[in-house]
């Protein structure tokens, strides 16, 4: 099972380090025309970007979560600590 070990927000998407070195960015353009008590707070970049990683997964302060396979299924894998240095 793949853990997630940092995240940075950009803007409406997130660039993923994983722990096997595998680096991913996951679109979450979508928040923008999906609508939940979870998703609403996403729509505001500020809270977007209150992104943190917790047991491998990712949180916000709303309780919204993506797991690690999540990004790695649904995300563009974009590079690895192994082929360059990033």
């Amino acid at each position: 099972m793949r853990k997630i070990i940092k995240v940075i927000p950009q803007n409406f998407a997130l660039r993923c380090e994983m722990d096997n070195g595998e680096i991913y960015l996951y679109d979450m353009s979508f928040v923008k025309s999906e609508s939940s008590p979870m998703i609403d707070p996403l729509k505001d970049i500020n809270h977007f970007q209150k992104v943190f990683i917790e047991l491998g997964s990712l949180s916000w302060p709303s309780g919204y979560e993506i797991h690690a396979e999540t990004i790695c299924r649904e995300g563009e894998k974009i590079n690895s600590l192994k082929d360059s240095s990033i």
